[in-house]
């Protein structure tokens, strides 16, 4: 219905400046490329995040050079930027969350980037906003939702009440005198801009003139109250930080009460608000996006791309695949929200989720098993200790005939521990695996294989012993105490390099316990919170955050949940830095 009407909407809305849009989304505000987000660092690009933290720290942010992140602290808000655009699930997100519609429609946006919006992007914000809103128009329950009124006469009357109500929650914060002046022009000019000029036709054109709109399409923050030398939020905007960090979406009508009420100033106020969004379900949706992340889970990934020797592991098959995944995040919502657990009972607690596929693999009988769905159950704390001891770890970090040490101690040394290893030199690449007879454990073979002087430091220093700890699960993730090919007996006695200190430890569990008794793997659980939820690199001033929240999880007895409600209370979170000029 709009095809041919499209391109008149945009000057119909906003300024001469800012008509093609395609240099105001990233301008508006006086923001210019350069002080664009860079995009997250250890957070991925459609993580949850906060605004609080799109930027790169840039100049006034203390960094350690490239490719190293800082780990001392320095006081302070580093410069970010203010006008973070939505990612794409942030956007699918919102659009459900503010019209009802749930059919993704990120999927015609241009993939999530940084810098200017280019003619690409601005095609996709318009097709979808297109879309959108003719879905919104055709489904009764949708067009409920976002017109509050029955129209009247010209249906003006019931059109500002649109403009008001949808635009309050569309932004994100009341609009102003001059936004509102523009979309009552709009519907003033339904007549020239639609085919038929109906209200109808009038109200899907105001609903799509909020979807392209520079405030819905990105989480401003430009406010400019100063709190010494920085900017503080305001209400609005802090909840606008605390929904899309917490929710990964817009605010709820809670928190729409509290920005309202300007009762987001204080970190009092704001902790209140995150802990009563952490008990609503959508916050399990960022737990999860989170812990894919930490664990390099999805499409794309080792975990996607399983497949085994059918002549060594007749019994695993590709529909398993899907089911290592889904185990995983239950056992991982299980311990965050079912228990309200730590970080320490991640990476302990003996629960697993089986169905009749997956219990041999668990040593369990699968007649006692109904049905497909996983169900949980106590798995042997002699065998499997948290995390790191389920089977969608295991096999994702195994070899198609064979475990692979080397894959599970490199992930758990650099990921985990957050070991600084280098990869290795590219001469190295394809040395094949010994077979001499005369080595007959996989943890022989892998020690031989990585003993040339270019490989033998960070193996047998850090990958290798770590990953022999596991070498009591096959390449299917069920336990093992012999080798398959020559019966030989397992030896899982490791001496472990921890950071700042070796320990001496036998197998699986005990190696769980290490972890998670071990300052640098709770310090890198925390770090990766912190560059996930701010969706930034780690800086210098997040290195304090960094050190705080450690220093509170390594007390014990702090939550998952605890440690996600107070990255709302650092400084950063509550106000801004000021924008200096980017040097050429």
């Amino acid at each position: 219905m709009y095809t041919w009407a499209r391109r008149f909407i945009v000057p119909a809305l906003f300024t001469t400046s800012c008509a093609a849009m395609l240099g105001c989304i990233a301008n508006i505000g006086g923001l210019d490329d350069e002080e664009e987000s860079s995009g997250p660092g250890d957070g991925p690009g459609s993580g949850a995040g906060a605004a609080a933290g799109a930027g790169t720290g840039g100049s006034g942010s203390t960094g350690a050079g490239p490719g190293v992140e800082p780990t001392v602290c320095v006081p302070g808000v580093p410069r970010t930027s203010a006008l973070p655009r939505l990612t794409k699930a942030q956007y699918d997100n919102t659009i459900r969350d503010l019209l009802g519609i749930d059919s993704q429609p990120s999927s015609m946006l241009a993939p999530d980037g940084v810098g200017s919006v280019d003619q690409r992007a601005w095609d996709g914000y318009k097709t979808a906003a297109e879309t959108v809103a003719a879905a919104v128009m055709a489904d009764p329950g949708a067009r409920a939702r976002a017109i509050p009124c029955a129209p009247e006469g010209d249906g003006a009357a019931c059109a500002h009440q649109l403009i008001d109500t949808l635009g309050r929650r569309a932004f994100r914060r009341p609009l102003t005198d001059e936004e509102r002046g523009r979309f009552q022009a709009l519907y003033a000019r339904r007549q020239e801009l639609t085919e038929t000029g109906s209200f109808d036709d009038g109200a899907q054109l105001i609903i799509e003139g909020f979807l392209v709109s520079p405030s819905f399409l990105m989480r401003a923050e430009i406010n400019e109250t100063p709190e010494g030398e920085y900017f503080a939020l305001n209400s609005h905007e802090v909840a606008s930080r605390l929904s899309y960090l917490l929710w990964g979406s817009m605010p709820d009508d809670a928190l729409f009460a509290a920005a309202d009420a300007d009762a987001l100033l204080t970190p009092e106020q704001i902790l209140a608000q995150a802990r009563r969004m952490l008990a609503d379900p959508k916050s399990r949706g960022m737990v999860k996006a989170f812990h894919e992340h930490y664990l390099h889970m999805g499409q794309g990934t080792r975990w996607s791309n399983i497949q085994r020797d059918p002549a060594a592991f007749p019994d695993f098959d590709a529909s398993m695949v899907p089911l290592l995944s889904e185990e995983t995040e239950r056992f991982i919502e299980h311990v965050v929200f079912d228990q309200a657990g730590t970080f320490q009972e991640l990476v302990t607690t003996p629960v697993g989720f089986v169905n009749a596929s997956l219990a041999p693999l668990y040593g369990l009988d699968a007649a006692q098993f109904n049905g497909a769905e996983l169900v949980p159950v106590d798995l042997d704390p002699t065998q499997r200790s948290g995390l790191f001891t389920r089977l969608g770890f295991l096999v994702s970090h195994s070899g198609y005939d064979r475990t692979s040490p080397i894959l599970r101690g490199a992930f758990l040394q650099k990921e985990v521990l957050c070991a600084d290893i280098p990869p290795p030199p590219p001469m190295v690449e394809g040395t094949p695996l010994p077979t001499d007879e005369s080595l007959t454990t996989n943890r022989a073979r892998v020690d031989a294989q990585t003993a040339p002087d270019a490989c033998k430091f960070c193996h047998h220093t850090y990958i290798n012993p770590t990953g022999f700890a596991l070498e009591a699960y096959d390449a299917v993730g069920a336990y093992q105490q012999t080798e398959s090919f020559s019966g030989a007996p397992i030896d899982t006695r490791v001496s472990v390099d921890m950071g700042e200190s070796i320990v001496e430890l036998d197998g699986p569990v005990a190696l769980s316990e290490a972890i998670a008794s071990s300052p640098e793997a709770q310090r890198c659980y925390v770090r990766k919170w912190v560059s996930f939820a701010y969706e930034r690199e780690i800086n210098s001033e997040d290195a304090c955050t960094v050190d705080e929240l450690t220093a509170r999880l390594t007390q014990g007895g702090y939550t998952v949940l605890d440690l996600i409600a107070d990255l709302t209370q650092s400084q950063s979170f509550r106000v801004r830095a000021l924008q200096t000029e980017v040097a050429p």
